[in-house]
């Protein structure tokens, strides 16, 4: 978030020394639209932030600002709050907690089902042991279902993460039917009374019809309760283009967006919202560590950008 803050921060204090008149607020806004979209930000949703502060900052309700970078400041708040703040926060631990405590799951004894989707260099792998190590932490039982047969190494590398964060992991051969392995996974976790089952899917490019099939598949046979699209930062544009892509195609109940802690512009987190109609983004990962796997906070996202 350094760049874009940075860059706002720069911008405000710029425009502090113009003088209040309609010529200097279209020019400020222009300069602030120009900012977003050099961050990645879409054309798009930034043309939208323009349009509501040039609606606000030309209309009666800011007529109280006498400084033009104040009202830059206070009016961009609310506008990009909008954006990001979901129509209904997740809270996976929630989500455990709730599932025990009902009388009709417990007897079904069914795990909660997190099926985790995305395209190959997301950082899919490591986001999945961070939850996994997230929700043991938690003191719940998780199996993890390493449901990507297609690529070479990717059972290997899972299961790798898998102990290390101390948790069981169930896999099948290569070229196999991820779907059943799944499937067996959340037999296995049913059997031993665990809480969470987390799935692992083939990281093929959002546009590849085979894989949609087969995550279609794998949700007809699993009948997961979650799923989660994981995202990297530095993607950019693309971020946007596979979410709006997963999206029509997969019936997601939230975004993970990855590698903030290598990404100082994040615009992709504002498009991503956006193009998803307010998506819930539940988790940010900021490091390397297992320990680094944030819950996202609106609010606290736009006064850290905006401070």
């Amino acid at each position: 978030m350094v760049s874009l803050r940075k860059g706002l921060n720069g911008l405000f204090e710029r425009v502090s020394s113009y003088e209040l008149n309609e010529n200097n607020i279209r020019k400020a806004i222009r300069e602030f639209e120009l900012l977003l979209i050099a961050n990645d930000v879409s054309l798009s949703v930034a043309k939208q932030i323009s349009k509501k502060l040039t609606d606000q900052m030309l209309g009666k309700r800011a007529k109280r600002f006498s400084d033009l970078s104040k009202r830059l400041r206070e009016l961009s708040k609310p506008i990009i709050l909008e954006i990001i703040t979901p129509k209904e926060f997740i809270d996976p631990l929630e989500l455990i907690l709730n599932y025990k405590s009902n009388k009709e799951q417990l007897e079904k004894k069914r795990p909660v089902v997190f099926l985790f989707l995305g395209i190959n260099g997301t950082g899919k792998t490591t986001t999945i042991a961070k939850f996994a190590y997230l929700l043991k932490s938690k003191g719940f039982k998780v199996i993890i279902a390493a449901s990507d047969t297609f690529r070479s190494g990717a059972q290997e590398q899972l299961k790798i993460h898998a102990d290390k964060v101390g948790v069981k992991i169930i896999t099948g051969k290569y070229g196999s039917d991820s779907a059943a392995v799944a499937f067996d996974a959340i037999s296995h976790a049913t059997s031993k009374f665990a809480d969470g089952v987390i799935i692992d899917t083939s990281g093929r490019m959002a546009v590849n019809k085979d894989l949609m099939e087969e995550m279609k598949k794998i949700i007809r046979v699993t009948t997961p309760d979650y799923n989660f699209l994981v995202i990297e930062a530095l993607a950019g544009n693309d971020a946007t283009e596979q979410a709006r892509i997963f999206s029509e195609n997969i019936p997601l109940n939230g975004i993970i967006l990855t590698k903030l802690d290598a990404d100082a512009r994040v615009g992709a987190l504002l498009s991503v919202t956006y193009i998803t109609q307010g998506l819930p983004v539940v988790y940010l990962g900021t490091g390397q560590e297992y320990k680094d796997l944030e819950r996202f906070n609106p609010e606290k996202y736009v006064e850290s950008l905006l401070k």
